[in-house]
This record gives structure tokens, C-alpha cells and sequence, in this order.
């Protein structure tokens, strides 16, 4: 699944034992309480997103599961797939909530 991301001639568990996998983890976001606007209720994400150091030195997402419970009702994102321009635009703004949590 994620493989087609890496490019050809390397493998997921090449990439982990090299280092170059990194996972972003936003599971302080779990659960947390959110507001309404205009009546309508709001929604976080707390998503994971693996993460690889691309040969050129790029730190490109690769994978993307925007629940911390894996399972039918949460499924992966990958670049290419049906969804993975959404998928990434719910990892930034759960970047922004975090970052605005603890700072």
C-alpha cells in the first residue's frame, strides 16, 4: 500500500531500518471537546501520519489514518488515492489545534 510512495529499488522495512520512517502522532487530540458554529458542531482529528525522508531530502507523507483506532470506519490514506488531498488538509489542521494547545 504505502510502497508505490517509496519509489522502486527500496522497501518499507528498508526505509524503517535506515531511519528515513517517521511517525507524526496526534493523539493528544483524541477526544478532545469542540464548539459549534452558527449551531453546526465542529469536528478535530486525530490523526497519524507516517512520514519518509525522501533520497533528496524531502520529508514527504506517505500514509494517512485520520482516527488513532484502526479499523473498517478508519482507513488509510495514500498519495494518489481516492481522498489523500482531504486526508492532508485534516493533518494540517490538526497540526494547527496541537500547536495552539501547547504554546
Amino acid at each position: 500500500m504505502v510502497a508505490p510512495s517509496l519509489g522502486t529499488g527500496t522497501s518499507l522495512q528498508r526505509e524503517m531500518e535506515a531511519g528515513r520512517l517517521f511517525l507524526a502522532d496526534y493523539a493528544l487530540l483524541e477526544g478532545l471537546p469542540t464548539g459549534t458554529i452558527g449551531g453546526r458542531p465542529q469536528f478535530v482529528a486525530a490523526p497519524l501520519c507516517l512520514l519518509w525522508l525522501s533520497p533528496h531530502g524531502r520529508l514527504l507523507p506517505v500514509a494517512i489514518q485520520l482516527s488513532q483506532r484502526p479499523g473498517p470506519g478508519s482507513p488509510i490514506f495514500v498519495p494518489g488515492g481516492s481522498g489523500w488531498a482531504l486526508a492532508k488538509l485534516w493533518v494540517r489542521g490538526a497540526h494547527f489545534v496541537l500547536h495552539e494547545m501547547v504554546t
